[in-house]
């Protein structure tokens, strides 16, 4: 019973496993559905494509693939976008692409500040920035920062929006939360400090600027989120709806007989091969996502279908020749043609592709296509055969139609100052290529007119060893054994696992030293690393605005302390250290508040604290014990003062908030001031510290205090304590102390008289 079952199942699973290893042997023979674009260049920006030691001038547009590295100059910036990704670098930063595919987009930082911004994560997806003390990965949707010191003994992750892990030596790894800064010192992240975010620098402005480009692009209502290159679009062209196509985009200003794919040039880039790279700032999205269309005597752009995920293509262009094309033209080897595919146009890839691959980026780049359509064409192209039986759109347009020859072709030459002309009769005879059998050369990787670059990193940057928490695939083979590699391969680009083993052959035979990533986590499983402290929490435990905390000599900026950090030598940051504003960056420029709120809170102690020492409300409680022998009225008042300085007036002010007795202020200056004036010759007379002196016989006036009180009142700082005299000077009192002389003048004038009588007697 069991004998019969048991060859039926092993014959499943064995057939089992051929379907599921020729699947992935498809999908990994597939190119990856994105790619990295160069979206903004500022200063010297040095290039540098996989496999090939020249550093050259980078240029806009420019795909960025597997090994491709980056390196900016003093005052110099650079963009990339990859996916749902944006990643800016700060000037002096070497910026390296360890491994870019639909799942993963890898990372390395060896010197200089990255900033990433991810607007969305899907589930499998994964961005890691390798850096020579850890490996970060990002765990949700969020903007970070990470800065290298210049040594490349530190790293400092700022969580500005969502969150993150990092990993070290020894499976080390902790959990990275939003409005926390961390450093870490050491490859184990034993040695680390818990910070508040840290001001603004002049980087953080920049990016945020750029950010708002995609906040409040227009055209982000018509294309998919994770298609490249769509904010470019604003600033260049208008959108117009079609009745036939929809939503179309229109260039506002192109050159006389423009035509899309005719101003630029054709380089190899792996693993697509030819790719095209437009000369216009806004040349990405249009040339490689959606489709072109001719209305309204002008070209207009078809992004394609908005909520699916966008497929790059390298060009969606069909190309042309055959061999009466190239015996009517001649010139330099025999001309290469192309046109611009239509809405119903099927493309054609002149790479290796599955099946899945060439439905998804036929019906993922335009809406108006035919499935059974795509299936037909897709048979006659993975048999080898030519395609026929297509009506493309602008296969027969002379003025859609860009040819060049071979040598501008293959060796990266600018495309329109060498235009072939072609005329109609040669179009017919013409054959759409189902394969481009033309083989790249070692000028194909760069273009031609790129200048050597001025500014280069330095080696010992470059060969700096790196943390990896996912280790990154072979990087790829020299340029000139790649060429060869393709040669044989009939001119054919080399798949993803072709590529891979080739490198990995390569790899093997170098030595353990050159081999500069390290990767750590293999034993850790799903379970997500613990946090770190945060001191995000702790600040929102201050003291609310208005009220001052209790002074700590310990803490003096009034910032909350962070939790005890994990690990024996981490440490807690000292309040007087203060945050460098530019992090590591060599410029250190002057920062601007970024807005943070525990920051914000922190600086109010400061402010409060001057004010405080400056009153001196001091002298008025020492003066307290003289006063408890006055009427009762007062001493209440003195006795609610509770023990802060600034506390002990309010009692006095209670009846009245502070605003309040800014109103009262009017109110105070009605009270007959002439009164007072008169007794202001007396008060003069008698200097402060005699009237004190006199307080005792005048302690059964208690006019006389407010007298006292006056002159120091007046001596306050603080406006309000002034003001307040006018109610005491108010007091029924002072009318007894206007008596008191009058009183002493009467027995003055008895004496003299009884004198007089005297007098009067003796003589």
């Amino acid at each position: 019973m069991y004998t019969k079952h048991f060859f039926p199942r092993a014959w499943c699973a064995a057939a089992l496993a051929t379907v599921l290893g020729a699947f992935a042997g498809a999908a990994l023979a597939d190119p990856p559905e994105r790619v990295a674009r160069v979206g903004f260049l500022r200063g010297e920006v040095s290039f540098q494509p996989a496999g090939d030691d020249r550093w050259v001038e980078a240029s806009l547009n420019r795909p960025l693939g597997t090994g491709d590295k980056v390196y900016t100059d003093r005052d110099s910036r650079a963009e990339f976008e990859a996916g749902a990704a944006v990643m800016r670098i700060d000037e002096r930063t070497t910026f390296s692409l360890l491994n870019l595919d639909d799942e993963i987009a890898q990372v390395e930082l060896t010197e200089g500040v990255l900033s990433l911004r991810v607007r969305r994560l899907e589930r499998g997806e994964s961005y890691e920035v390798d850096t020579p003390t850890l490996a970060f990965v990002v765990s949700e949707p969020g903007e970070y920062r990470i800065d290298i010191s210049p040594q490349g003994d530190s790293t400092m992750v700022t969580v500005f929006d969502g969150a993150g892990d990092v990993y070290g030596e020894n499976n080390a790894s902790y959990g990275v939360r939003a409005g926390n800064s961390y450093r870490f010192n050491d490859s184990a992240l034993h040695d680390y400090e818990v910070l508040d975010l840290p001001r603004a620098d002049d980087f953080d402005n920049w990016v945020a600027s750029r950010n708002q480009r995609y906040q409040r692009s227009v055209s982000s209502r018509y294309v998919a989120d994770d298609m490249i290159g769509y904010a470019d679009l604003d600033e260049a062209g208008s959108w117009e709806d079609d009745r036939e196509y929809g939503s179309v985009w229109y260039p506002t200003s192109v050159s006389v007989g423009w035509a899309p794919y005719r101003y630029g040039h054709w380089s190899w880039v792996d693993p697509w091969g030819w790719t095209w790279i437009d000369n216009a700032a806004w040349g990405f999205a249009p040339f490689h996502y959606g489709r072109w269309v001719y209305a309204r005597n002008r070209w207009g752009w078809c992004p394609g279908p908005r909520h699916v995920r966008a497929v790059y293509a390298p060009a969606l262009v069909a190309f042309v020749g055959g061999g009466g094309w190239g015996a009517s033209i001649s010139v330099g080897g025999g001309p290469i043609g192309w046109f611009p595919l239509g809405p119903r146009d099927v493309y054609v890839p002149w790479y290796r592709a599955s099946r899945d691959y060439f439905h998804n980026v036929n019906v993922r780049n335009t809406t108006v296509i035919n499935n059974t359509y795509i299936t037909n064409v897709y048979n006659n192209y993975s048999a080898g055969r030519p395609i026929t039986g297509t009506q493309y759109a602008y296969r027969n347009n002379v003025q859609a139609v860009t040819a060049v020859s071979r040598d501008v072709f293959v060796g990266a030459r600018p495309v329109a100052a060498s235009r072939v002309q072609v005329n109609p009769a040669q179009l017919r005879t013409a054959q759409v290529a189902s394969r481009l059998a033309i083989a790249p050369t070692p000028a194909s990787f760069v273009a031609a007119n790129a200048q050597r670059a001025r500014a280069v990193p330095q080696a010992a940057a470059i060969d700096r060893r790196v943390i990896a928490r996912t280790a990154p695939p072979p990087q790829p083979i020299a340029t000139a054994a790649r060429v060869q590699a393709i040669q044989r391969n009939n001119a054919q680009p080399l798949a993803r696992d072709e590529q891979r083993q080739l490198a990995a052959r390569t790899a093997a035979a170098q030595p353990a030293a050159a081999r500069r990533v390290q990767v750590v986590g293999e034993g850790r499983g799903a379970t997500p690393p613990p946090p770190l402290p945060t001191r995000g929490a702790a600040a929102a435990r201050q003291p609310a605005a208005g009220r001052t905390a209790p002074a700590n000599p310990a803490n003096p900026r009034g910032n909350a302390p962070a939790v005890a950090p994990r690990g024996e030598n981490a440490r807690v940051p000292q309040p007087e250290r203060g945050l460098p504003s530019s992090r590591f960056a060599p410029h250190g420029e002057r920062a601007q508040p970024r807005g943070n709120a525990a920051a914000e809170r922190s600086v109010l102690p400061q402010r409060e604290a001057p004010q405080a020492r400056q009153t001196p409300p001091q002298r008025e409680t020492r003066e307290a014990p003289q006063s408890r022998q006055m009427p009762q009225r007062e001493a209440p008042q003195t006795r609610q003062a509770p023990p802060q300085r600034e506390v002990r007036e309010a009692p006095q002010m209670r009846q009245a908030p502070p605003q309040r007795e800014v109103r009262e202020a009017p109110q105070m200056r009605q009270a007959p001031p002439q009164r007072e004036v008169r007794e202001a010759p007396q008060m003069r007379q008698a200097p402060p510290q005699r009237e004190v002196r006199e307080a005792p016989q005048m302690r059964q006036a208690p006019p006389q205090r407010e007298v006292r009180e006056a002159p120091q009142m007046r001596q306050a700082p603080p406006q309000r304590e002034v003001r307040e005299a006018p109610q005491m000077r108010q007091a029924p009192p002072p009318r007894e102390v206007r008596q008191a002389p009058q009183r002493s003048q009467p027995p003055e004038r008895r004496q003299s008289d009884k004198k007089d009588d005297d007098d009067h007697r003796r003589r």
